[in-house]
């Protein structure tokens, strides 16, 4: 009787490590992954009478400067004719999707000198 238990377990074992080892002798098919796409800042591409425009990667959008709108370059509180094209921003909008509410910029643009007030 333990013979005829033997044989069965000796097959069931055989049969699991070989479906267990299957996988990890098939080699891996996976395809190679895509490199991640560097961040891009938010970017002044322009600054126009009372409007800036921002490109951040392929995006561009243009918001409003009112005189409500609180602007910072460089940590000192300036003017929209403070705002270069160049320059890193962080805009803040508030009900108005097309105006701005809060302008922080920081940078000196590539080929350019900015005066300390």
């Amino acid at each position: 009787m333990k013979k005829s238990l033997f044989t069965p377990l000796v097959a069931v074992c055989t049969l699991l490590a070989v479906i267990t080892a299957t996988p990890a002798l098939a080699g891996s098919k996976r395809k190679k992954a895509t490199p991640v796409p560097g961040y891009h800042p938010p970017i002044i591409s322009g600054v126009t009478g009372n409007a800036i425009t921002v490109t951040e990667g392929k995006t561009t959008r243009t918001f409003i400067i009112t005189q409500f709108t609180e602007i910072n370059v460089n940590g000192q509180r300036a003017t929209i004719v403070d705002l270069k094209p160049g320059m890193t921003v962080s805009v803040t909008i508030g009900m108005d999707p097309t105006r701005a509410s809060r302008v922080v910029a920081t940078g000196v643009p590539a080929g350019g000198s900015q005066n300390k007030k």
